[in-house]
């Protein structure tokens, strides 16, 4: 597999996004290696554990949403705010014209949407994203959320490079071809080239914070996708 971001250096140092993929990169391959994602490459998921995926990312989408919206508001000059609102109306177009559509063709109404609460362990992550915005500022926002959306990158890649026939064949082949599209990529590079610029002369200790940040975050992904393999139906309140 091509490494999405290649190592780069900063007068002598690798830039921040080296650092934070290094970090992340064992975790991200455990991700694939989980038997939820796997199911879903060749096909052998349970449409109602699915069904729950859905439901959760839903409620994790809205959540993520508002952290974004909170985040533009540390912004300080004009260029980072005009990238956030991209981001924003982007991470708002997956949600309401294509993750709703999506939940509404398998068969999930509004009435099962309000009914739903979101499962404990991704309340715990999203509360752990929002305690590093709050404690520590905007680049601690930007490094943990851009890690949810470039682990979907790096897993949706390394499982289509490896299945490629099963995706293909899969009930559940939009997901994998919505993360691995050009508009992804493309949106996440801009991401990561964003906090780079935004980290270029912060300090050795600074970076590590970071990277921990980024590292705690691809933790709390691996243990959703184990959460949702371990339920088959909707937590309701």
């Amino acid at each position: 597999m091509e490494d999405l971001v290649r190592s780069k250096e900063n007068d002598g140092r690798k830039n921040l996004s080296s650092v934070l993929y290094e970090k992340a990169r064992p975790l991200w391959a455990e991700s694939a290696e989980k038997s939820f994602v796997i199911s879903m490459a060749d096909g052998t998921l349970a449409p109602e554990r699915f069904r729950v995926y859905m439901l959760q990312d839903y409620l994790y989408l809205h959540d993520y949403i508002d952290i974004l919206k909170r985040i533009r508001g540390y912004a300080e000059d004009n260029g980072l705010e005009l990238f956030l609102d991209s981001v924003i109306r982007e991470t708002e177009n997956e949600l309401y014209r294509m993750h709703i559509p999506s939940m509404k063709r398998i068969g999930i109404d509004d009435e099962e949407i309000r009914n739903c609460a979101m499962m404990p362990e991704f309340r715990n992550y999203i509360d752990y994203m929002r305690e590093q915005l709050d404690d520590k500022g905007l680049l601690a926002g930007l490094t943990a959320l851009l890690q949810c959306s470039w682990n979907y990158a790096y897993v949706a890649q390394l499982l289509t490079e490896r299945y490629p026939d099963e995706i293909a064949a899969s009930p559940y082949r939009s997901w994998f071809e919505a993360y691995t599209c050009a508009d992804y990529i493309l949106a996440n590079q801009n991401w990561i080239d964003v906090l780079d610029a935004r980290t270029a002369d912060i300090s050795g200790e600074a970076a590590e914070d970071l990277a921990r940040i980024f590292e705690t975050c691809a933790k709390y992904e691996n243990s959703l996708w184990d959460a949702l393999l371990r339920t088959s139906g909707v937590r309701e309140v």
